[in-house]
């Protein structure tokens, strides 16, 4: 069965969407993947949207990876293939997951949470001519009729249909052969050198998933409603994430640099990080990144460990030093575990850098918050970097509906699906 599958983020680097295709072809399936890099904020051209439906010519199913702010490209996208073909185009994604009903106005079908079971089976389904409306995890707009079906177990867990382990899925889907991007107007076939330059010598991947905090802003906050009898985090073995940087080193040799992007990697058991340190520097031998790390978690083993592997940057998801806007966003850490936190990487900042997010714009803060903020940031060590970020109040968060009962939202598409989360207001 011939699918297409479309992201639509800035980045090549989309986790999910290439771990989908690498289910779909272990399932026997061809599939072609495009990258249509583009920010939010803007349409895609007549040109590339003309090149896409030549592409797409011959696809049986068709999916687009949806997050909140890239809304408005996915139905240009949508809008556009369905006025020259009848294939389904299935919305998959964050924003499907949490709006199931809103992506049926365009979708033909929706995948609702981590995808990797439930795509493989709508594929094998459609193209054996079996009836598919039934299909845990989906929702459908039959005819204008919207059906949205009970949630799957999600992959990794013990009532996982198929998944009962994260060491099951395949790595991601990096074979260029079958990949397109665009660049400028035009979508052109990948070869190693656009990889190359597209990749930025960076390799991005999970070894855990989930996170148990439910920040009132995140997504996470909503995910944890929504399956709230399954465990938040899910891990893979030590050596299922080592083989697959071998495999990297092997097939993407221009890669200099390895991310992890886990929203909560340092509740790692400590065991399992001492084990993935020391494989990770005898085998990978590569400077390390680890992003989304909570100041609280992050113990002085831990991180000896990760430096001594090779780690060269680490993000810590800091928002606020204000106490009223900490307990407004449910933040678990007080100011004295992020110092302590902060001390800990400062030992090593010949070796380190260390990246604080920081959330502003948020329409509950006073002058007084914001200065608490400041005058935190100010006394820790140098060097830092601030990752300054706008409040969003995606929806279905708590924040969300915070916003919505005080009337600060009058527009879910205008207020939120178009706002830029880097486009901070100027403040202190």
């Amino acid at each position: 069965m011939k699918i297409s599958l479309i992201s639509i983020t800035p980045s090549v680097d989309d986790f999910g969407l290439r771990t989908i295709s690498a289910c779909l072809k272990q399932a026997g399936h061809d599939v072609n993947l495009f990258f249509l890099v583009k920010e939010f904020y803007k349409k895609y051209s007549e040109t590339a949207m003309n090149n896409l439906v030549k592409l797409t010519k011959g696809s049986e199913l068709v999916g687009i990876s949806v997050m909140t702010n890239f809304f408005d490209n996915a139905i240009q996208i949508t809008q556009k293939l369905r006025n020259n073909y009848d294939f389904p185009i299935l919305w998959g994604g964050i924003h499907p997951t949490i709006r199931p009903e809103e992506s049926l106005d365009y979708a033909d079908m929706v995948c609702i949470g981590e995808g990797e079971e439930t795509i493989v089976e709508l594929a094998d389904k459609i193209q054996n001519k079996q009836y598919y409306y039934d299909i845990k995890g989906m929702g459908f707009n039959d005819k204008g009729k919207k059906i949205v079906n009970p949630l799957r177990e999600r992959p990794g867990t013990e009532k996982a249909a198929i998944i009962k382990s994260l060491d099951q899925i395949p790595f991601q889907d990096y074979d260029y052969r079958n990949h397109f991007v665009l660049k400028g107007e035009n979508i052109i076939k990948m070869d190693q050198k656009i990889v190359e330059q597209c990749a930025d010598n960076t390799y991005q991947t999970f070894p855990t998933r989930g996170c148990p905090f439910g920040c009132t802003f995140c997504i996470n906050n909503t995910l944890l409603a929504m399956y709230p009898h399954q465990k938040p985090i899910r891990k893979r073995s030590v050596d299922n994430i080592i083989m697959e940087l071998q495999e990297v080193k092997r097939n993407l040799p221009f890669i200099k640099m390895i991310q992890f992007n886990d929203d909560a990697f340092a509740l790692m058991p400590v065991d399992d990080i001492r084990e993935l340190s020391k494989k990770y520097k005898e085998q990978i031998g590569l400077p390390l990144v680890v992003i989304g790390v909570v100041p609280a978690i992050l113990t002085k083993e831990k991180l000896s460990l990760l430096v001594d592997a090779g780690l060269v940057e680490l993000g810590f998801g800091m928002q606020s030093a204000a106490e009223n806007t900490k307990k407004l966003y449910k933040r678990p850490h007080a100011n004295r575990q992020v110092e302590n936190a902060v001390k800990m990487v400062n030992e090593y900042r010949d070796q380190v850098k260390v990246n604080y997010d920081i959330i502003l714009d948020s329409p509950w803060d006073t002058d007084e918050d914001l200065i608490e903020t400041l005058m935190f940031l100010s006394k820790l060590p140098t060097p830092f970097i601030i990752n300054l970020c706008s409040l969003v109040f995606f929806p279905e968060t708590d924040i969300y509906r915070k916003a919505k009962k005080e009337g600060l939202i009058k527009d879910d598409v205008k207020d939120i699906y178009r706002k830029y989360i880097f486009g901070c207001s100027n403040t202190y």
